[in-house]
């Protein structure tokens, strides 16, 4: 698949082609685009992480205090959690572990959230249906995405390096402040198994760490998984809200697709890719200031598409009007293997452009991913 990176040839296309459709231009620009924001998941921030991982210990085992990703001191003796003797089932089969005795456990479709009754210490366990299994460069640049989308939102957030454990789990700790200042040492392990990418996530306040860590490492090698079941939910369900520039709309993005934007002097593009580079979304905003006919953005929309996939063998095999005015058109590209989806849509000065790529022998794999998106694309309700 030839993918699109976010480059300035773009942009600059953006400036030329609408400024001969709209005949002129103006100054006026979209805010940047807002960092996204998790829904799901708790609230955090951070401090400084100066220590390195070691391999994923047994329960019995507990690693070397100086290789923690603990930067503070611990306070108090150890904590004996007691977990429960029979193990946890998530309803959809996919994972079951041994918990805390007593712990709350929200559950979620495609993970578990719990949080310890003086709130030092919360655990999740997710999974996601990735489609097809990751080779390491995908499995990885899903564990980047995870990081950036998810933990890196949060204040002082600072990671060591993946790493791979004895058990073959990848591991990553970091450090970040909960939304009330509360500084935490969180670790994760990410995992593959089949085409299930399996996560488990352990915050703790970073003063209580060690108190903690003996017991959250047992729970952690409890786990035992049936990836055929998680392979029947549907792929990158596990997602969050992200709000365009000047909240001109959101839509549910996977946590697992990498983000990047790119900003020109009238337009910004959203980039969301899949772990494999197999598909991709991307949404232009621009706005110069000049009002865009419809006839002028279906034409601008049209040459983009064709000028953008630098092929002249585009075809559009369904162009509709939709309810709330946007226009969609459906297209493919026999010289790069890839289907495509757009809408396209003006609102005063700002024309907007929603395009999904996907390879075309994936098209049915990724459509899940792509009708959740456009399924949740709603014009935020003003504060």
């Amino acid at each position: 698949m030839k993918t699109h990176p976010v480059h300035r040839g773009l942009l600059a296309l953006l400036v030329l082609a609408l400024a001969a459709l709209a005949c002129g231009g103006g100054s006026a620009e979209p805010t940047a685009t807002a960092k996204p924001r998790n829904t799901q998941r708790p609230q955090a921030t951070a401090t400084e992480v100066d220590a390195e991982p070691t391999d994923r210990p047994e329960p019995t085992d507990r690693p070397d205090p100086t290789d923690e990703p603990n930067p503070t001191e611990a306070s108090g003796a150890a904590i004996d959690l007691e977990l429960s003797a029979e193990a946890y089932t998530h309803p959809s089969g996919a994972f079951s572990i041994n918990l805390p005795v007593g712990w709350e456990i929200d559950e979620r479709d495609s993970s578990i959230f719990l949080l310890s009754e003086d709130s030092v210490v919360a655990i999740e366990v997710s999974f996601v249906n990735a489609g097809a299994p990751l080779d390491e460069e995908a499995l990885y640049a899903f564990i980047q995405a995870v990081e950036e989308n998810w933990f890196a939102d949060y204040v002082n957030y600072q990671a060591l390096d993946p790493e791979v454990q004895g058990d073959g789990s990848i591991f990553v700790a970091k450090t970040l402040d909960l939304e009330n200042g509360t500084p935490q040492t969180v670790f994760s392990y990410y995992w593959q198994e089949g085409q299930v990418v399996y996560e488990q996530d352990f915050w703790v306040d970073s003063d209580q760490y060690d108190a903690y860590v003996d017991g959250l490492l047992a729970v952690a090698n409890s786990i035992t998984t049936d990836p055929t079941a998680g392979e029947a939910s549907d792929p990158y369900a596990v997602t969050y809200t992200f709000t365009g520039p000047d909240s001109l709309f959101e839509f549910s993005a996977p946590f697992a697709w990498l983000y990047a934007a790119s900003e020109g002097e009238n337009s910004l593009v959203d980039v969301f890719t899949s772990p494999d580079g197999v598909s991709y979304v991307e949404n232009i905003t621009y706005d110069d200031g000049e009002i865009v006919s419809k006839s002028e953005a279906g034409a601008f929309a049209r040459v983009l598409l064709k000028e953008y996939y630098e092929v002249d063998d585009i075809v559009i095999t369904d162009d509709q009007v939709q309810n709330d005015g946007s226009e969609r058109l459906d297209w493919y590209s026999t010289s790069l293997g890839i289907d495509g989806m757009s809408f396209f849509e003006t609102r005063g000065t700002t024309f907007l452009l929603l395009t999904w790529v996907v390879d075309s022998d994936a098209r049915e794999q990724f459509f899940p991913v792509w009708d959740t998106l456009l399924s949740s694309y709603a014009v935020p309700e003003p504060e």
